[in-house]
């Protein structure tokens, strides 16, 4: 799982790491999405709550931590969000647009919340 995971961050940090207008592998927009990223938003709603839902979790985290590397003048997108209040945004963007996938969630979210994002660390301090 940690081979998968390692992977996983590494692939959403090249991903993002392209200007946000175009976050795309290829010259038609077209990116690789792993995990459960891949999944609908409909599948997303159906297995809330159940054995296996923490994979999403997981998957928010990593998009969250690679767009707040990659992003030029953010250090935290969720805006003082936790990871409760994100899911939170994420369940009601899914049951509304069901057929989206939910690596789509994610990117309305980064959208959204750009304008609001947090762009220092508490008190300065950082890396």
């Amino acid at each position: 799982m940690i081979k998968f995971t390692k992977c996983f961050v590494v692939t959403v940090l090249c991903a993002l790491a392209c200007p946000v207008s175009t976050l795309a592998a290829d010259k038609d927009g077209n990116y690789a999405v792993w995990g459960v990223g891949a999944k609908s938003c409909f599948h997303f709603t159906q297995v809330q709550g159940q054995p296996g839902d923490e994979a999403y979790r997981d998957f928010v985290m990593g998009y969250l931590t690679a767009y707040d590397a990659l992003k030029e003048d953010t250090y935290n997108i969720g805006a003082g969000k936790d990871l409760d209040q994100v899911m939170a945004w994420i369940t009601d963007y899914c049951k509304a647009k069901q057929v989206h996938g939910f690596e789509q969630a994610l990117a309305e979210f980064t959208v959204e919340q750009h304008p609001q994002r947090t762009r220092h660390p508490p008190l300065r301090f950082g890396r």
